[in-house]
């Protein structure tokens, strides 16, 4: 039995609501082909240069049905290509939504099933294995000899370790070797494994064996081991796949030394099957038709390619897939548009992984018009990449695989509409992204299985690089993030004892160097303001370097802005001329800033010019810190000659009055105006300390001003 997860339905729900939206079209299949075409109807390897392929009918296959060349066009002419495709059986009650019906039991007398929100994996049910006892599947059909298999088993935490045998339907135990050069590493059995950090599906690989009955063994070696999804699945299929490099890192050990694979079933073989080697530069389309897995898999991807200067085009397309890492593309250079991706992966193998996601790109030119829907993760977009007027309805149910995952340099991101099922949005990192004019619709989720006893953020834009030194070339900084919508919706999860919903419409912890957040408007609702939800329009730690946040408009019925908080302290960060609006519903204790938790604070932090709606500006003070900012205003000096013409150019000297030294140095521009944002006082800790007055010199004279809001002073000789 395959079970429909409600991730499944609630994937349903987000493929019927999509359907009206731009993205793939379905292509009435044509019968006659233009000159130079060429028909296809079956599996194979088409790769001569300058070639139009187009399918004549659905084709399928029980591994990768299709391998191309470079220069070409494969035109699946509204047909479906299917891969894996195959009599692939799965271990009756392989979720354990039946209990342990079908299990035997005779090595594991206190095994039980027991609620998945205890650690929440994949569907409602979870195994609770003790320490040291053994779970046997009952046998099951393969019924494709010399491939890979995954024997798989989801654990919920690193602390757990299982060992997974595979015996034949003699009971005999299933050895395999990987064997490369004068190595051998072992694949099945795999011994005492844990996963990594959160959780994960570990998995013994099987191959090179014939077809014919098989079982899974669990054991449990560290711990009561909470477990899910144990299974024996077809593994490392493609859909389409264009060669150049063979990495044949598929066994368990690659997943935590963080190796990448592609093409293991070729490894030693391509030769002898005749797959084209593809190397230079050049261009494949794959457009017009369907492209999906033939069964409920895990780690495959509908096209694959690691040809490094092959540009892969995908137009029109519809991919179709579901499973553990079962993916829609793995491209190492690629352009995306009018796609559609329904991508139903509950789990993941390892949430540190971040080319994991629904469309992996390593460099992209433009991926507009496609219909992202579902995944652990939507898009890594690459490098220099525009990424347009999209939708993306992520469903993660692990940590940080965000819609986009915006690393390394140089992205453009802009007109998309981010609607996760449940999730976040855009993860950034690297420098100068341009992200403007998106629309976020982001939730408080339940707990997943790594932060079911902690506190878990869905966010609208998360910028981090985890406090990097200033400069660092892993740094976040130089990046544009403005003219955004961001709606937050942070609802309560009392169900879940120990367990702290988070939403944010910006979560900060960067400390490369300075970005820009500018002209967005966010909107912050906390049906329940005295619950345990954690959440702001924008949430600040990090101590190396600050942001500039600057004519955003924000309405909340919660501190719109949080510094200091559980992620660590804050430090450097201006915000001016902001809008706050205290919504209709906020308690009559509002606050449009919070400060603190626990021993963390902000330091030197700025507000100049700011305005608020409703309220006034106010500080919730939480944590035992000791915060340090400032608050100010904008003097702005006009200076004008005799006959009232602006004078440009000259100098404009702006100094305290309390201790006689200056703090601005100023030229007039063409309009004859200098500004500048200097505080009216300062806070340290509970003491605020004045320093409002101030003496300007221009134009040959001295004026007295006490600045306590935005202020104008013209000065003639």
């Amino acid at each position: 039995m395959v079970r429909l997860a409600p991730f499944a339905c609630a994937l349903l729900s987000a493929i019927v609501q999509a359907t009206v939206l731009a993205g793939y079209r379905p292509t009435l299949p044509r019968a006659q082909l233009a000159a130079g075409e060429v028909p296809v109807t079956r599996p194979g390897c088409y790769a001569e240069a300058g070639k139009t392929y187009v399918l004549m009918a659905d084709v399928s296959s029980e591994g990768t049905p299709i391998y191309l060349g470079k220069d070409v066009t494969l035109d699946l002419n509204g047909h479906t290509l299917t891969y894996a495709d195959a009599k692939y059986e799965h271990v009756p009650n392989y979720g354990f939504e039946e209990g342990l019906k079908g299990w035997d039991l005779s090595r594991a007398p206190g095994a039980k099933v027991v609620s998945a929100d205890v650690r929440p994996m994949i569907g409602k049910s979870i195994c609770e294995l003790p320490e040291g006892q053994e779970l046997l599947s009952p046998y099951i059909t393969l019924p494709v000899a010399d491939r890979p298999y995954y024997a798989m088993c989801a654990v919920a935490t690193r602390e757990m370790a299982v060992t997974i045998h595979v015996d034949d339907e003699q009971g005999k135990p299933v050895d395999c070797q990987f064997r490369f050069g004068d190595k051998v590493r072992p694949a099945c059995p795999e011994l005492n494994r844990s996963p990594k950090l959160g959780g994960g599906v570990v998995f013994a690989l099987l191959f090179g064996q014939p077809a014919g009955k098989y079982r899974i063994r669990v054991k449990a070696e560290k711990g009561d081991c909470l477990i899910d999804e144990v299974d024996i699945r077809p593994a490392l299929d493609v859909g389409v796949g264009i060669v150049q490099e063979i990495r044949p890192w598929a066994y368990y050990k690659c997943v935590l030394d963080g190796d990448a694979t592609a093409f293991f079933s070729l490894y030693g073989r391509e030769k002898a099957l005749g797959i084209p080697i593809v190397n230079g530069a050049g261009t494949v389309t794959i457009r017009n038709g369907v492209i999906r897995s033939g069964t409920v898999g895990i780690r495959s991807w509908a096209v694959q390619s690691t040809a490094k200067d092959v540009l892969v085009k995908l137009e029109n397309l519809k991919v179709v897939a579901s499973g553990i890492n079962t993916n829609a593309a793995d491209l190492a250079k690629a352009e995306v548009r009018s796609c559609r991706f329904e991508i139903d992966t509950p789990f993941i193998i390892d949430r540190h992984n971040q080319t994991a996601v629904a469309v992996n790109l390593f460099a992209s030119t433009e991926v507009a018009g496609n219909e992202f829907l579902g995944g652990q993760g939507c898009l890594n977009p690459g490098t220099g990449s525009v990424v347009r007027d999209n939708l993306f309805v992520n469903h993660q149910t692990v940590t940080n695989h965000y819609s986009i995952a915006c690393g390394r340099q140089g992205n453009r991101i802009f007109n998309n509409r981010f609607e996760p099922i449940q999730g976040s949005g855009i993860y950034i990192s690297g420098q100068n992204h341009d992200v403007h004019h998106n629309t976020f619709t982001i939730a408080t989720a339940p707990p997943n299985c790594e932060y079911r006893y902690s506190d878990w953020s869905q966010n609208a834009i998360r910028m981090s690089d985890y406090d990097r030194d200033p400069g660092s070339p892993d740094g976040c900084y130089n990046n544009r993030v403005h003219h955004n919508t961001i709606h937050v919706t942070a609802r309560a999860y009392p169900q879940f004892d120990r367990y702290i919903p988070a939403a944010y419409g910006f979560h900060y912890s960067c400390g490369g160097g300075t970005n820009h957040i500018h002209d967005n408007e966010i909107t912050v609702d906390c049906p329940d303001p005295t619950s345990n939800v954690a959440t702001a329009a924008i949430f600040i730690s990090g101590m190396k370097s600050g942001a500039e946040w600057f004519n955003n408009r924000i309405t909340s019925n919660v501190p719109a802005i949080w510094l200091g908080g559980r992620y660590g302290p804050s430090r450097f960060h201006r915000f001016y001329r902001n809008t706050i609006v205290k919504a209709p519903n906020a308690p009559a204790d509002f606050q449009p800033v919070k400060i603190g938790w626990w021993k963390y604070t902000t330091h030197d932090t700025e507000f100049y010019s700011n305005r608020f709606e409703n309220c006034s500006f106010g500080v919730a003070l939480e944590g035992t810190g000791t915060p340090t900012y400032l608050v100010g205003w904008t003097l702005t000096v006009k200076l004008a000659d005799a006959a009232g013409q602006p004078v440009k150019g000259a100098e404009v000297i702006i100094s305290s009055q309390a201790d006689g030294k200056d703090v601005a140095k100023l030229k007039t521009d063409d309009a004859g105006l200098a500004k500048a944002m200097l505080p009216e006082y300062r806070v340290n800790g509970r003491e605020k300390s004045p320093c409002a007055g101030y003496l300007v010199r221009a134009g040959g004279r001295e004026e007295k001003v006490m600045l306590d809001g935005d202020k104008e002073l013209a000065i003639r000789p």
